[in-house]
């Protein structure tokens, strides 16, 4: 019986059992206790009694003995009766057979057990006079009688106990494991719990039943809250292990390599960029010691101490150790980086290492720097570091009470060259002077072509007499060049304007300024020749040539003396025209046309230049409200206009005045003039674009130093200079700079255009390059009457015809 009733029924009844067993067992050894202490009362007062009775008449004579004998044989219980003589000689037997032999006189004690009856003696005798014996057996069979019916009795009172209680212990069994099976069938579903009915009262069991809702409940809501979590973390799980796959393919993806090692500098987890910039195998690097695996690798650097980046320590969080680069055995360069993996308790588990491949990178920024700081034809310093490099050399000299001396020429009538025999010609002259020039600087010396056929040497700690034998031997070697071009012999010449720091300028502007006077000078005296600057020298050529086109573009603007030409920007996929650029032109007294190379540098250095910018805004504005049909228009605004706030605001004035809607006008910044002050490029840029036009960076490479402006600076459109285009074919720096150009700027969301597109090789090269938009003589050129107009004026016509006719 396996149940707890079964048990506790089986328990009971045998302790009942048990108990009725030992009652039995001890009433019996205490009746027949206290049947040997009656019997023994009573044979010890039957022995006196015998005594008395049958002392006298033995002392007479036998027979009257013999009859009391007869007498006393009728005592109740006595069973035999032997009077022997003292030698043991039988006087009168009764009840006993004659001839049989006595039986020992029995011993009442517990270790001897009762029979049927006692055998006992009493001695006869009278006084101190023994007389004889008398035996007798006494019956025990009342005795025993009475112990049975006692014992029956009790048997049947304690049966009737034995029942009752069993009865009573049956029906509390019952009733107390009803009541547990009821906590137990309760207790089977917890999450489904019910509170169990109360039973009346206070005992145990209704504070059991108390406690046990209580903790049901408990157990049930305790349930609940793990079901819900067990729910959240299986979720989380899943999620986990969708964004660990997710983890594990970016990594996989990634072209860094990745590197993951424990506290013990063992390999936790790698990603195959790790094994291919390291030239290690791909698997089996679980679980191996990071520098036993880097030591053995196929591309490692040549240096003994390479585990030693591996046992330094790493600050705990995420704090990054930049660990320098490494140059590999087969030349590329690779970076290091260090992050230390923490626990939320702060304890450090393991660490991460990066490795980048920056080895295209590193050329790249070495070729950019280097065509930010040389001019990109001639190969010499650019204007840019030219700058820098006078600002320095002037404050070092003035620092060390030194001299600097520049040098300032051009070369004379170079536009001839240009005008007759193409750009073409002009570049390869430029390149030519620019390699006889340069034999003749000395390393110390700074030579730079500033634009156009400008060029400048910068000589720092020199003499008079040193400036004078350089300027000698410049004027003469170029005067002795013979340059052949389209079956042509060219002698080039050359003017140089000397100047020197401090006899000549107080700073570097003053001492450029002086140079290219003196350049003038040399310029008046015959050419080919070269002019030290001297303050009481006649300048009145330089101050005439100056005022004389001030007052010539003062009357253009007075008279209409500009007007607008228009050359088309095509989309490079399908050669559709998107928009035009106006170029302004002038005209002189006979109406002829003068290029803007002639008259704007004028323009900027007596500060006309924003005069014009205002013109041809003006006009352009009008001509879109004119003809609203033709395409979008760029104009050109030049670098001196950041210095009038109020030019973006002029702008939006015309825009609303002709209702021109804003995105019809473009206006493209010279790049070179916008980083001169990238705060002030920064707010004209931004209230430009706050009227609705687009902005374009215009000359986009051009004494660029750093492509950080180009983030600062948010134009829309980026124009690449000319300079990297017109040779592009030819020209493999100029195809490095142009793709990293036109990738940046696709990244950061910016249109491209590419100007001097003048052939079809450069045209299917810069498709290829993804550049967006071209220009260039190729596709058309600067024409007064564009086709494009011709589309808007048709538009107006067709609005017009509209109008009158409503």
């Amino acid at each position: 019986m396996r149940s707890l009733r079964g048990r506790l029924l089986t328990a009971c009844a045998v302790i009942q059992l048990v108990v009725l067993v030992m009652v039995m067992a001890n009433t019996s050894r205490i009746w027949h206790d206290t049947v040997r202490q009656a019997l023994g009362v009573r044979i010890n007062a039957l022995s006196q009694l015998f005594n008395a009775t049958l002392a006298q008449p033995l002392a007479r004579n036998a027979a009257d003995a013999v009859q009391v004998i007869d007498s006393l044989q009728s005592v109740d219980g006595i069973r035999y009766l032997v009077l022997r003589r003292p030698d043991g000689t039988v006087i009168a037997a009764r009840g006993w057979p004659a001839g049989t032999p006595l039986p020992e006189v029995d011993v009442l004690d517990a270790e001897h057990p009762l029979g049927a009856q006692v055998h006992a003696v009493a001695s006869i005798g009278v006084g101190d006079r023994p007389l004889g014996e008398l035996r007798y057996g006494v019956s025990t069979q009342p005795w025993y009688s009475l112990i049975g019916t006692l014992s029956v009795q009790n048997a049947i009172i304690l049966a009737v106990g034995l029942i009752s209680t069993l009865v009573l212990m049956v029906w509390l069994i019952v009733w107390l494991t009803r009541a547990l099976n009821r906590l137990i069938d309760s207790a089977a579903d917890p999450l489904h719990f019910s509170p169990l009915p109360v039973p009346l009262g206070g005992d145990e069991l209704s504070l059991l039943t108390r406690r046990f809702n209580d903790m049901g409940e408990a157990i049930r809501e305790r349930l609940h809250e793990l079901a819900d979590a067990r729910r959240r973390g299986e979720a989380n799980l899943a999620l986990a292990d969708t964004e660990r796959a997710r983890l594990t393919a970016l990594l996989s993806a990634m072209r860094f390599g990745v590197l993951f090692v424990d506290n013990e500098q063992r390999i936790v987890f790698h990603n195959p960029a790790f094994c291919a910039l390291w030239g290690v195998p791909a698997t089996g690097l679980t679980g191996r010691p990071v520098d036993e695996v880097l030591q053995q690798a196929a591309n490692r650097p040549p240096m003994v101490d390479l585990p030693a980046h591996y046992r330094g320590d790493l600050p705990s969080g995420h704090d990054r150790v930049d660990f320098g680069e490494l140059t590999m055995n087969d030349g590329r360069i690779i970076t290091q980086q260090g992050y230390g993996v923490a626990e939320r308790d702060g304890s450090a588990n393991g660490r991460v290492w990066l490795y980048e491949d920056v080895t295209q990178a590193r050329q790249l920024a070495e070729r950019m720097v280097n065509l930010a700081e040389r001019d990109a034809l001639t190969g010499l310093y650019n204007r840019h570091r030219f700058q820098e490099e006078i600002e320095r050399t002037v404050l070092d000299a003035e620092r060390r009470n030194g001299t600097t001396a520049l040098l300032y020429f051009d070369l004379d009538e170079f536009k001839y060259v240009n005008d007759t025999f193409g750009h073409a010609s002009g570049d390869e002259l430029l390149k030519t002077i620019a390699r006889e020039v340069g034999t003749q600087v000395r390393r110390h010396e700074l030579l730079a072509r500033l634009g156009g056929d400008e060029f400048a040497i910068l000589l720092p700690d020199c003499t008079v007499f040193e400036v004078g034998k350089l300027a000698d031997r410049l004027v003469s070697r170029i005067a002795q060049l013979q340059f052949s071009t389209d079956g042509h012999v060219l002698r080039p010449s050359t003017s140089i304007g000397v100047a020197l720091y401090p006899q000549h300028a107080n700073n570097a502007a003053e001492l450029v300024a002086h140079a290219d006077a003196a350049m003038y000078q040399a310029k008046a005296a015959g050419k080919s020749t070269w002019r030290m600057y001297r303050a009481d020298s006649d300048t009145s050529r330089l101050a005439f040539t100056r005022l004389s086109w001030k007052e010539r573009i003062v009357n253009a603007l007075e008279t209409d003396g500009f007007e607008l030409h228009f050359q088309g920007i095509y989309r490079t996929t399908d050669r559709e025209l998107v928009h035009l650029e106006a170029l302004v032109r002038m005209k002189d007294a006979s109406g002829a046309l003068i290029m803007p190379g002639s008259f704007i540098p004028h323009a900027e250095k007596t500060g006309k230049i924003v005069d014009i910018d205002r013109w041809v805004i003006k006009r352009t504005i009008e001509l879109l409200a004119a003809r609203p049909g033709m395409p979008s228009v760029a104009i050109n605004v030049s670098g001196r206009s950041f210095d009038e706030p109020e030019l973006p605001d002029f702008i939006g004035r015309l825009l609303r005045l002709h209702c021109v809607e804003p995105t019809r006008l473009l206006v493209e910044l010279t790049e070179t003039a916008a980083v001169s002050d990238i705060g002030e490029a920064q707010r004209f840029i931004d209230a430009l674009r706050a009227t609705g036009c687009t902005v374009c960076l215009d000359d986009f490479g051009n004494g660029f130093a750093s492509f950080a402006y180009l983030k600062q600076l948010k134009a829309d459109i980026l124009k690449i200079d000319g300079l990297f285009i017109r040779d592009l074919p030819n020209d493999t720096d100029s195809q490095v700079f142009v793709r990293g150009m036109v990738s940046m700027a696709h990244d950061m969301g910016k249109t491209t255009i590419a100007e001097f597109v003048e052939n079809e090789a450069i045209y299917q090269m810069l498709l290829e390059m993804g550049v967006d938009l071209v220009q260039g003589y190729y596709l058309d050129l600067p024409n007064r009457e564009h086709p494009g107009l011709c589309r808007g004026l048709e538009a107006a016509k067709e609005n017009d015809d509209v109008s009158q006719s409503e």
